[in-house]
């Protein structure tokens, strides 16, 4: 029962505390990559918990589990719900197919995403190479459309011919850089499983704050390698050009429509496509610009430190709640008996009914 109480009061906790810290007190934009981790990390460990708390549950009061181990049973007999109780059984139950049933979500979640991630992937690969031409010099797919936009896929970059014409030379350098980094970084794993543990409880607002969260810093990140190469005037600059390129207010000619094959419901750029303009404009803009100050070395420091703590936290209750299940027990009756005869007590009758005397042999 204390295992499943701290495995329980953890994933509440976290499940609500820590969005709140995380959107006000938490430099996301400035620590990108760390918050990517702290957020996965977060994610897991309140699924990690919930099932621990349920299996708890089950282990302690559930007769034919709580017998599997002499450490178990006697704290099962040492319950003011004993394992014999009907709520006790009850409860132990509940826990037990909610655990099982959060497993088995996790595995089609995290399934499912991924092989509908990789059959979009290779239906809109499928159409790029009919429409799109490579680009040997520049190591791109091309597609003649005259809206500029670039994405990529894994293992390969698209560009349209508008962002070709849009683009000055140091620009496109930043924009393919922006997008070698989210090849290199695989960052379209790393967003397929926080979309995933997302879709697991979809009502609970950790695991949808970290997949709209990832899907934002994984852009930073990307910005943040294009600068260490071309400076960030020139990476807020692209930016610019692609990101407003949908306006019809800064471009009032009207672009025609993709083709029909990309926007098709088996053809449009799936869930693992990542572009410069997949995150709001401004507010990157206005990041690259270094109109937002930058972190001093104790904060960064600091944020380290605090980093840390949350992820030792969640992996230190789970081995302190392990521990609870078999530590502070009491002993055995019949093993303590069995060990220490001398001390064993009998009951004596006597002729009078009624009375009784005991005596230690």
């Amino acid at each position: 029962m204390i295992a499943a109480l701290i495995l329980g009061t953890y994933a509440v906790a976290v499940a609500l505390v820590a969005p709140v810290l995380l959107d006000r007190f938490w430099p996301a934009d400035r620590t990108p990559r760390l918050t990517v981790a702290l957020l996965q990390i977060l994610s897991c460990s309140f699924l990690a918990a919930s099932v621990g708390a349920g299996l708890a549950l089950a282990l302690t009061l559930v007769e034919g589990l709580s017998e599997l181990s002499p450490a178990l049973d006697r704290c099962a007999d040492a319950l003011p719900l004993g394992e014999h109780s009907s709520v006790a059984t009850w409860l132990g139950h509940v826990g037990l197919v909610g655990a099982g049933a959060l497993v088995l979500r996790i595995l089609y979640c995290v399934l499912m995403t991924f092989g509908r991630a990789r059959f979009r992937r290779r239906a809109h690969l499928k159409v790029l190479r009919m429409l799109a031409t490579r680009d040997e010099h520049l190591g791109v797919l091309v597609l003649d459309h005259p809206a500029p936009a670039c994405y990529c896929l894994p293992g390969d970059i698209v560009i349209t011919t508008g962002a070709l014409s849009r683009l000055s030379a140091p620009q496109l350098e930043a924009v393919l850089l922006h997008e070698r980094a989210h090849v290199s970084g695989h960052h379209h794993l790393v967003i397929a499983m926080a979309s995933a543990i997302g879709r697991t409880v979809p009502h609970v607002r950790l695991l949808t704050y970290a997949e709209r969260e990832t899907r934002r810093l994984v852009e930073l990140i990307a910005d943040d390698a294009a600068v260490a190469h071309t400076g960030a005037p020139t990476v807020a600059a692209a930016l610019a050009v692609i990101g407003t390129s949908h306006s019809p207010e800064l471009d009032p000619t009207p672009a025609p429509a993709l083709p029909p094959a990309l926007t098709s419901p088996g053809g449009p750029a799936p869930d693992s496509a990542l572009g410069m303009d997949s995150s709001p404009t401004l507010r990157r803009i206005r990041r690259l610009l270094r109109l937002d100050q930058t972190l001093t070395g104790r904060a960064r420091a600091l944020s380290l430190t605090v980093a840390v703590f949350a992820i030792a936290l969640p992996i230190t209750l789970l081995g302190v709640s392990g521990a609870s299940l078999i530590s502070h027990c009491p002993p055995d009756t019949d093993e303590h008996d069995a060990r220490h005869p001398g001390q064993a007590v009998t009951t004596v009758v006597d002729a009078e009914p009624g009375t009784a005397q005991a005596s230690g042999r």
